[in-house]
């Protein structure tokens, strides 16, 4: 009995030690305990990641992922909305949160955190608008990157493109807001490698696409240093969810997968039968409809060949194998026929002059064999009286009732051949008059030129005898010979200007170009007359910003340009007024300015100054002398160096030439001194010839 009382309380005593340890073992399992709800972080401007839809509920990858995790594990997920990364690790070292989502660096989160496997690897990209140039980072970098001040990809671009212009923005609201207002180009956000379309996410970046990845970085779990027992227990809940489940949440950033059964698979058969039926269906009556709108625009656009055909002018007909198998009624008026069946089933070729038969025939067998189009060419057919007329075809293949054909239009052109005749014969006779009137000018000019030089040899010769000549003592002579001398050079000033615009029609002017300082050339000019401006009460001013510029010129035409143009200030400027002259070295081209503050030019008449035998005041209302030649000359002169001459001018103000010429130099070789160009006599001589027609 107390053997049995014994055995039985040692079985009693196992009893409890077995239970002792089973609790015991049950304790140290329940050390961590479940957690029935989870507080996570995430960035609520991360898109398409994680964030905030507009009524303030959380969205996006992440936010299903985690979704789907604690439905596996039973655990209430709590989300939080941060704006940065930083207050969310805030949250984390504060206990306030559990789980932060999100990447993670090589930084100092490290020392507050640890991280769990990684989801998905995400990238950091450049996107630029689909009209910018440019095939890297590198091509983008005077343009600019919007970026977010809080944004990873800001320390990373500064320090591996630190040449490259960054635009920091607050957040991503601010690079949005700048993308819409044009400020922004190229961008820098985070995107999937299989979600290319960013603008599904940032609509304002929909006329933007990838340019360049400049880095990738996995989005893993991170938790509070030390917590690994929470780690564990959120990898290990990642394997409770279903396949299912986890390829629905993957399928919003990668594909779609449909899991089909079999029951699945026939409805799936049975309602795609039924749509595609539907579809064919309503395709099947849309055709139809379409069929009939399709044959009457055909035959509404047959009826507006017809009329197009029947109202053209030119001749159009149809061959087939060398006959003609349709033919228009202008044909037959063009080829002189008294009815249509007089040339159907006959050849073209028939109506063509004999010398061109042949290359017609050859012509009409390349385009029926190549089936090729020919430009319009001409030809020459002989009607039904025998009349020959010029006609100006061109050759096409077309279908004609299902068989190859040659289409071919013919255009009577004989009358326009005619008024192209005429007209040459016309421009024929206008040469030759304008030859004859060239001719004119040069026979009358050298033939007046003889007889002046006499006068004014004569005139000149009285002038340097002695002072007891018996001319010099006459009253008369005094008073006159300044009057004849005047107008001797006058005229010799015109005979000049005729002969010089013949040879420049002819193309005979000639030009000698050298080597010259243009400054001194024109400087020395204008000083020579400055006397003689001052005598007219009228101030001069020439001034430079360069003292010495070597160019090719003739340096005799180039004085004669600026006496032409002083001569002609000086003409209409009245008294107490000015005359400025000035030159400006700008590189390639050398600028003269002849300014004055005379009457000026009306803006109707600005256009035709520079015409020959124009003048601004009618002929017989002029206010000063002139001939209208000059300005013409100068702008000749002007062209035969390259250059350009320009007018401003405001009526009442004054008038502004501007001469342009190319800074031009001949190699090797020394520059002309404005010394050895023309003799004082002979600036002398120049002057008074170009100020012949000034009368005080």
């Amino acid at each position: 009995m107390k053997r049995q009382i014994r055995n039985t309380l040692k079985k009693c005593m196992l009893i409890i030690i077995i239970l002792i340890s089973f609790t015991s073992i049950s304790n140290t399992e329940e050390i961590f305990e479940k957690p029935k709800k989870i507080k996570i972080t995430a960035i609520s401007e991360w898109k398409p990641f994680s964030y905030l839809d507009s009524e303030g509920n959380p969205k996006g990858i992440l936010i299903d992922f985690w979704k789907a995790w604690g439905k596996a594990n039973n655990v209430e997920v709590e989300f939080n909305d941060s704006t940065c990364w930083a207050e969310s690790l805030e949250f984390i070292k504060n206990g306030e949160q559990n789980i932060h989502l999100g990447l993670f660096y090589k930084d100092d989160r490290s020392e507050y955190m640890d991280f769990g496997s990684p989801i998905i690897d995400l990238m950091t990209g450049i996107y630029v608008q689909e009209d910018v140039e440019a095939f890297n980072i590198s091509d983008v970098k005077d343009l600019g990157i919007g970026v977010t001040e809080k944004n990873y990809a800001k320390n990373y671009l500064e320090k591996n493109y630190p040449d490259i212009n960054l635009l920091i923005y607050k957040d991503l609201n601010e690079v949005m807001e700048a993308v819409d207002r044009g400020e922004v180009k190229a961008v820098c956000v985070d995107y999937h490698n299989n979600i290319r379309n960013i603008s599904f996410y940032y609509p304002e970046l929909k006329d933007f696409e990838l340019l360049q990845t400049i880095y990738t970085q996995p989005l893993r779990v991170g938790v509070k240093k030390g917590e690994m027992e929470l780690l564990t227990f959120i990898n290990d809940g990642i394997k409770n969810i279903s396949v299912a489940e986890m390829e629905g949440v993957k399928s919003k950033w990668e594909y779609i997968t449909i899991y089909l059964t079999k029951e699945k698979v026939k409805n799936y058969i049975l309602i795609t039968s039924i749509v595609v039926i539907i579809f064919l269906l309503i395709n099947t009556l849309f055709l139809k409809c379409r069929i009939t709108q399709g044959v009457k625009r055909l035959s509404e656009s047959e009826e507006s060949y017809k009329k197009l055909v029947k109202l053209c002018p030119d001749g159009i007909f149809i061959q087939q194998k060398g006959r003609i198998v349709f033919i228009k009624e202008a044909t037959v008026k063009i080829l002189g026929q008294d009815n249509y069946k007089d040339i159907m089933d006959k050849s073209f070729v028939e109506f063509i002059q004999d010398d061109c038969k042949k290359n017609v025939q050859d012509l009409t067998d390349r385009v029926e064999k190549l089936n090729i189009t020919t430009p319009r060419f001409e030809e020459k057919l002989v009607k039904g009286d025998g009349e020959v007329i010029d006609v100006e075809m061109a050759m096409n293949v077309i279908t004609y009732k299902g068989k190859s054909a040659v289409l071919t239009i013919i255009r009577d052109i004989s009358q326009r051949k005619e008024r192209e005749e005429e007209k040459q014969n016309i421009l024929m006779e206008k040469l030759k008059y304008e030859r004859l009137k060239t001719e004119f000018f040069s026979n009358i000019s050298h033939e007046l030129r003889t007889p002046l030089n006499i006068l004014l040899g004569s005139i000149q010769l009285i002038d340097k005898v002695p002072n007891d000549n018996v001319y010099q003592q006459s009253e008369y002579y005094k008073k006159y010979s300044p009057i004849m001398r005047q107008n001797s050079y006058r005229l010799l000033r015109l005979i000049n200007n005729l002969i010089d615009m013949t040879k420049i029609d002819a193309g005979f002017l000639k030009m000698n170009f050298e080597n010259h300082n243009i400054v001194q050339v024109v400087e020395d000019i204008t000083m020579s007359v400055v006397e003689y401006i001052k005598s007219k009460d009228i101030n001069i001013i020439f001034d430079t910003d360069v003292e010495e510029k070597i160019i090719i010129c003739d340096a005799d035409k180039i004085e004669r340009v600026i006496l032409n143009l002083l001569s002609n200030s000086i003409k209409f400027t009245k008294k107490d007024g000015s005359i400025f002259v000035n030159i400006y070295d700008k590189n390639d081209v050398v600028r003269i300015y002849v300014r004055d503050t005379g009457i000026g030019i009306p803006k109707e008449e600005q256009e035709t100054i520079f015409e020959r035998f124009r003048q601004v005041h009618p002929l017989l209302n002029r206010e000063r002398e002139g001939s209208g030649i000059g300005l013409s000359l100068v702008k000749s002169i002007v062209e035969e160096h390259k250059g350009k001459i320009y007018l401003n001018s405001e009526y009442g103000k004054g008038s502004e030439f501007i001469i342009e010429i190319p800074a031009n130099v001949k190699i090797k070789q020394e520059p002309i001194l404005a010394d050895k160009i023309s003799s004082d006599e002979g600036k002398v001589e120049k002057i008074n010839i170009e100020f012949s027609d000034i009368y005080s």
